[in-house]
């Protein structure tokens, strides 16, 4: 009996032992690594330069900085020791008239010859462009004769301008302007001591004219 009992329990043991050995043991499968991109780098730290400078800063401001006066003498000159007064204004404001003048030229004018002399800029800063824009320009050329009976023709008046900017740079299309008043001519005296000269707004030359 105890013979059958380890014979029954040997032959179940080695039953255990065959079935363990056919089972085999699951395949273990790779592992896959996931890649995460790395993060963006950071942006850089703002600027601590901060520029102050504006596009209105940096624009042209034109403004008249030279005048120069041509006036052509005909067939009566103008004598010495008598005088010419000239001032340019913008019509629009007449208030500047003491802008750009020349007083006392004394010197003789020959007939049939041309002087050229400039207007001083005096006291206050020179008047902008825009304000000749507005309405043009205005010459006055005054006589005063030295004796009652003297007179001086005058053929022609030209006016040679220059505009610049703030930075000394001349004006891209206006930077010499020169405007010739060829209607300008006649005779100044002791009664009609006074020509005018007019342009309009773009400078371009009007009327010209005589006046006591």
């Amino acid at each position: 009996m105890k013979k059958k009992l380890f014979f029954a329990t040997f032959l179940l043991f080695a039953i255990a032992a065959a079935h363990a050995q056919i089972i085999t043991k699951p395949e273990k499968k790779p592992v896959r690594k996931v890649l995460t991109p790395a993060p963006p780098p950071a942006p850089p730290p703002p600027s601590t330069n901060k520029s102050t400078t504006t596009g209105t800063q940096n624009a042209s401001v034109y403004s008249l900085t030279s005048v120069r006066v041509l006036i052509k003498t005909g067939s009566d000159n103008k004598e010495f020791p008598s005088k010419v007064y000239v001032t340019l204004m913008a019509k629009s404001t007449p208030a500047n008239w003491r802008n750009y003048l020349q007083f006392s030229l004394g010197n003789e004018m020959k007939i049939n010859s041309t002087t050229e002399f400039g207007l001083d800029l005096e006291g206050r800063p020179p008047t902008p462009l825009e304000d000749y824009q507005k309405s043009g320009l205005k010459l006055s050329i005054s006589y005063d004769p030295n004796f009652f009976a003297d007179a001086w023709k005058i053929e022609s008046v030209s006016l040679v301008l220059e505009f610049k900017d703030q930075f000394g740079s001349l004006h891209p299309t206006l930077g010499s302007k020169t405007i010739t008043f060829s209607n300008a001519y006649g005779f100044l005296n002791n009664e009609y001591r006074y020509m005018e000269c007019f342009t309009d707004a773009s400078f371009a030359p009007l009327t010209s004219v005589i006046r006591k």
